[in-house]
C-alpha cells in the first residue's frame, strides 16, 4: 500500500481521537444535563474529524456518537428529550446534520486538494507568504527555485533563505505591493540559477501570494532579436523583407543609403520602385522560386536610385516561413558591388589595353622584321642592277648606245640607293634629336611649286593630273625650306605612286585663322581603316609581301610626320577607305612677327638679341600690357616692345590680364584675340566699361591672325582701337603703339 496506509489510519484514528473527546466532555457534564443535551458535545467531534479526515472519518465519527448517545444517553423511559420531538426523530436529525457536516467537508478537501494539484502541476513557482514574509505554502518549483526542500522553507522567513533578494527590486515592489494592497511584477535575475525570473505579487489581508516565472528563454530570444535587430540597423548592406506578392515590409538603414528612399517612403510599396522596368521580370522569377521555399544566392543584377542612377547589387533572397514552414514572405540582402564592378570593369580595360600594347609590341617587332627584309631587299635590287652593268663594263665589247644605258642604269640605281640611305639617316637624325633646321621666315608657295616641278615628270608618265590652288595671303611662316619642301615632295611622290593611271592628285595651300594648311589629296588606292592609325608609324606599309605593287622602304610619311612636329605643326591622313584616295592635312603656324629673311645677320637660337628688319621708333617710358596665352608668342611682342624702351607687362589670359589693368591701368594694351576661357573680345569689353579715370579710354590693339574684314569690324566694334593681323613687322607694331600713345 505503500505511503497511503499510514495516511488512512492516521485519518481514523483522529475521528476515534475526536469522538473519544467529545464522549468524556458529556459524561463530565451528566451530573448537570443528565439525560438531556445527548448531542451537543458530540456535534463538534463529527466537525473535527470530517475536517481533518474527510468524508469517511466523518462518517464513521457521526456513526460512533450515535451508537454512544443512544446507549448511555438516549433512556427507552424517556419519550421526549426535546418538547414535541420524540427519540427517533433526534436520532435522525443528528445522523442527518452529522452526514451533511462530513460531506461539505470532503468537498473542501477535494478542492483544496484540486487546487494544491494545480498549483504543483504547473511548471512556474508558486508561493504564499504571511504578513511575516514567512512562508505559508510553496510548490516543488517554487522550492527548487530557492534551492531548498519544502519542509525547511515551510514557516521561515524568505529573507533569511535569499538574503541576495535584500536590497533588490522585488524587495522593493514586494513591500510597496504588500502595503499599498496592489497587485505589481518585477524581472529579476538570479546569478545563482544562471536565470531570468518574472514575479507576479498578488497581495492580501492574510499575506502576499507571489508567482515566479523563469523567462529566462524569453530574455535569450529578446536578447538575439536584439542583436539581430542591431545587425540589421547597422549593417551596410540593404536588408528588406516583403510579401509574396512584393509588397516591402521592413526597410533597414543600409537600404535607405543604397537606394535613397526613407523607411516611411518604402514600407508599404512595390519593390518593383527600386527594379528598371527592363528587369521586372527577374522579380517574378525570384518570387516563383521563393514560393517554393528555395533561395536565390548572390544573384548580381541592376536595381536604380531614388536619384535615377543604376546600381550594381547582388542579391541573396531567402523565404520567411510560419510555424507551419510554410512561406509567407521574403528576406532580401541587397549588397552595392558597384565599385567592385567599377573595378573590375577597370581590370578588364586594363587587361584589354595589355593585351592590345603587347599585340602592338608583336605587330611593332614583326613590322621591324618585316621592313629589314625589305630595307634587304630594297638595297639589293639597285645594286644587284649596279654591279652587273659595271661588270659588263668591265668586260668591254659595250657598243655606244649599250654603254649609254649602262652607265644610265648605274647613275639611277646608286641615286635610288642614296636616296634610301639619306631616308634612313634623316629618321636616324630625328630620333637621336641631331638634325638641324635652317630656320627663317619664308613663303610657303615657292616651296610647293618647287615640290611639284620635282614631282611632275612621274605624274606625267602616269598621265596623272596635278591640280593645285595656293592662296597668295598665306603669308610667310618660319621654317626651313628645304626640309618642307621634302614634307611636301614626299607627300606628293606618295600620292603619285599609290594613284593609277590617268588619276587626279589635287594641292591647296590656304590660310586658316592663325595656321597655313597644306592638303595633299589623291583618287589612288587609299587606306584600310585599320592601316589608317598607323600609317605614320616606322616600319609599317599597307602591303609587305613579295608580291607588292609599289616598292620603297614607307619612311616617308614617317619623315613627313617628325618633319612637320619638328616645325610646330601638325599632320593628319583621311582616307573613306580602300580604293577612295586619301587626304593628308599639313598644319603649320604663321609668323606672329614678320622677320624680313637676310635682313639681319643671323644668330644662334640662345641668343638674347631679337633680329629687327628696320630701326624701331623709340617707346621710352610707355608702359604697355601685352596678353596672349602663347608663350612664344608673347614672349616676342615683349621683346619687340622692350627693345624699343617700352616697359612692358605681360598677362597669358584674360582674367590676370583685366586684373592687371585694374591695379594699374597701361598707356597701350596690346591683346591676341582666341584665348581659353574668355577671348580678348570680352577682355576688352570689361575695360571699355570702366570709368574714364580707370583706364575705360586706354588705346587698345587686336593683334590677331583673324585677318578678315568681318574680323576688323567685329574687332573694332568691341572697343578695339586698331586691328593688326599677325604676322605684324615689328617696326610698324612699334610705330603704332606710339601714335596711340601720343594721341
Amino acid at each position: 500500500m505503500g505511503a497511503a496506509g499510514p495516511r488512512f489510519a492516521a485519518r481514523f484514528g483522529v475521528a476515534v481521537l475526536c469522538v473519544t473527546a467529545a464522549v468524556l466532555v458529556r459524561m463530565a457534564l451528566d451530573s448537570l444535563w443528565v439525560l438531556t443535551f445527548p448531542y451537543l458535545t458530540l456535534t463538534p467531534a463529527i466537525m473535527g474529524a470530517a475536517w481533518f479526515g474527510g468524508l469517511g472519518p466523518g462518517l464513521l465519527a457521526t456513526a460512533l456518537c450515535g451508537l454512544i448517545a443512544t446507549y448511555f444517553w438516549i433512556a427507552p423511559i424517556h419519550t421526549f428529550w426535546i418538547e414535541g420531538v420524540g427519540p427517533g426523530v433526534s436520532m435522525a436529525l443528528f445522523l442527518f446534520v452529522g452526514v451533511t457536516i462530513s460531506v461539505l467537508s470532503e468537498l473542501v478537501h477535494r478542492r483544496e486538494r484540486h487546487l494544491t494539484t494545480i498549483v504543483e502541476s504547473i511548471s512556474d513557482g508558486f508561493a504564499v507568504l504571511d504578513r511575516d514574509w514567512r512562508y505559508r505554502f510553496l510548490n516543488e518549483e517554487a522550492a527548487r527555485l530557492a534551492r531548498r526542500p519544502r519542509r525547511e522553507l515551510i514557516g521561515r522567513r524568505i529573507w533569511d533563505i535569499m538574503p541576495d533578494l535584500v536590497g533588490t527590486a522585488f524587495e522593493h515592489e514586494a513591500r510597496r505591493a504588500a502595503a499599498d494592497r496592489a497587485p505589481t511584477r518585477v524581472e529579476l535575475y538570479q546569478p545563482s540559477q544562471a536565470a531570468w525570473l518574472e514575479l507576479r505579487m498578488f497581495p492580501s489581508s492574510e499575506g502576499l501570494a507571489v508567482y515566479f516565472e523563469d523567462i529566462s528563454a524569453r530574455k535569450r530570444d529578446e536578447h538575439l532579436s536584439a542583436r539581430l535587430a542591431a545587425i540589421v540597423t547597422s549593417s551596410d548592406d540593404a536588408i528588406i523583407s516583403k510579401d509574396l506578392d512584393g509588397t516591402i515590409m521592413s526597410w533597414n538603414p543600409g537600404a535607405e543609403r543604397i537606394f535613397g528612399y526613407r523607411s516611411d517612403e518604402a514600407i508599404g510599396r512595390h519593390i518593383t520602385m527600386i527594379i528598371p522596368p527592363e528587369r521586372r521580370s527577374e522579380e517574378d522569377t525570384v518570387l516563383a522560386r521563393i514560393r517554393a521555399g528555395q533561395t536565390v544566392h548572390h544573384f548580381e543584377t541592376v536595381r536604380v536610385h531614388k536619384d535615377g542612377h543604376p546600381i550594381d547589387i547582388s542579391l541573396t533572397v531567402s523565404p520567411i516561413r510560419n510555424a507551419a514552414g510554410r512561406a509567407v514572405g521574403a528576406s532580401k540582402i541587397a549588397r552595392d558591388i558597384t565599385e567592385q564592378k567599377r573595378i573590375q570593369r577597370d581590370r578588364d580595360q586594363l587587361l584589354v589595353r595589355e593585351r592590345a600594347a603587347r599585340s602592338q609590341a608583336e605587330a611593332g617587332n614583326r613590322a621591324k622584321d618585316e621592313f629589314l627584309t625589305t630595307l634587304s631587299h630594297e638595297l639589293r635590287t639597285p645594286l644587284n642592277a649596279v654591279y652587273g652593268w659595271a661588270a659588263m663594263l668591265q668586260s668591254g665589247g659595250l657598243d655606244q648606245a649599250a654603254f649609254t644605258k649602262a652607265v644610265d642604269a648605274i647613275m639611277r640605281n646608286a641615286n635610288a640607293q642614296v636616296q634610301l640611305i639619306d631616308d634612313l639617316l634623316d629618321v636616324s637624325r630625328i630620333t637621336a634629336g641631331k638634325l638641324r633646321l635652317d630656320v627663317q621666315s619664308m613663303d610657303l608657295a615657292p616651296v610647293v611649286e618647287a615640290a611639284l616641278d620635282a614631282t611632275r615628270p612621274a605624274a606625267a608618265a602616269k598621265s596623272i593630273h596635278l591640280e593645285t590652288v595656293l592662296d597668295p595671303r598665306a603669308g610667310p611662316i618660319t621654317g626651313d625650306p628645304n626640309r618642307l619642301q621634302q614634307v611636301v615632295w614626299n607627300l606628293l611622290s606618295n600620292a603619285v605612286k599609290f594613284t593609277p593611271r590617268n588619276g587626279r592628285v589635287q594641292v591647296h595651300l590656304q590660310r586658316i585663322n592663325s595656321h597655313v594648311e597644306i592638303v595633299v589629296s589623291d583618287t589612288g588606292s587609299g587606306i584600310a581603316p585599320d592601316l589608317l592609325p598607323f600609317v605614320f608609324d616606322r616600319f609599317r606599309q599597307g602591303d609587305n609581301s613579295s608580291t607588292r605593287t609599289h616598292g620603297g622602304l614607307g619612311l616617308g610619311l614617317t619623315l613627313v610626320k617628325q618633319l612637320v612636329e619638328l616645325h610646330g605643326g601638325t599632320v593628319r591622313a583621311a582616307s573613306r577607305g580602300v580604293g577612295k584616295g586619301a587626304t593628308f592635312t599639313v598644319t603649320l603656324p604663321v609668323n606672329v612677327a614678320l622677320v624680313l629673311a637676310g635682313s639681319v645677320e643671323r644668330e644662334h637660337p640662345s641668343a638674347g638679341r631679337l633680329p629687327v628688319a628696320a630701326p624701331l621708333v623709340r617707346l621710352d617710358g610707355l608702359r604697355v600690357l601685352v596678353a596672349d596665352d602663347d608663350a612664344d608668342g608673347l614672349g616676342l611682342i615683349a621683346e619687340i616692345l622692350g627693345r624699343a624702351g617700352a616697359v612692358v607687362e605681360t598677362s597669358t589670359s584674360a582674367p590676370r590680364a583685366f586684373e592687371q589693368f585694374q591695379a594699374r591701368p597701361p598707356d597701350v594694351l596690346v591683346s591676341d584675340i582666341e584665348m581659353p576661357d574668355e577671348d580678348g573680345y570680352g577682355l576688352i569689353r570689361r575695360i571699355r566699361a570702366l570709368e574714364p579715370a580707370r583706364g575705360g579710354r586706354t588705346p587698345a590693339i587686336a593683334l590677331t591672325a583673324y585677318g578678315r574684314r568681318e574680323d576688323r569690324l567685329r574687332a573694332i566694334s568691341a572697343g578695339f582701337t586698331m586691328h593688326i593681323p599677325k604676322p605684324v613687322d615689328p617696326a610698324e607694331l612699334t610705330t603704332l603703339v606710339a601714335s596711340l600713345a601720343a594721341n
